[in-house]
């Protein structure tokens, strides 16, 4: 390569990304730091458009829920949910409710609707069969 060549590649450098999310992906320490100090999406998103960063606010939140989940997967936040609340509750030193069943493979959907049908729940329950003449009144 000569030097004209790598004085091109060195002026990429200071360009700004063609595309939205690429820049964004620049600017997110500096995004996630603001966020981190308690400023919100909306004042953020007026500030880019400020520094001249044309983007729709809606478009905005999308690319930070974007990088968010990378920077989940990447090991370096917190922004993916724990799979393991037990492990963690193992670990911080608390012990899980014994009344709560632990999940496993077996996970039944309708667990939930047959133990409220099993149980007699308060309000009306009407009865269609013939009524008993013993509780008649007159």
């Amino acid at each position: 390569m000569t030097r004209r060549n790598l004085s091109m590649l060195v002026a990429l450098r200071n360009e700004e990304p063609k595309v939205l999310i690429r820049l964004l992906r620049s600017l997110w320490p500096d995004i996630r730091a603001a966020l981190d100090r308690g400023h919100t999406l909306k004042v953020i998103h007026e500030r880019l458009g400020q520094g001249g960063i044309s983007i729709s606010y809606r478009q905005f939140c999308t690319y930070v829920a974007r990088l968010r989940r990378e920077q989940g997967n990447s090991g370096t936040g917190q922004s993916v949910p724990n799979r393991d609340p037990v492990g963690t509750l193992m670990a911080q030193g608390m012990r899980p409710d014994p009344n709560v069943p632990e999940p496993n493979g077996s996970i039944d959907p309708l667990a939930n609707i047959r133990d409220r049908l099993g149980r007699n729940r308060p309000g009306f329950d009407y009865d269609d069969g013939l009524p008993d003449k013993n509780k008649l009144i007159g």
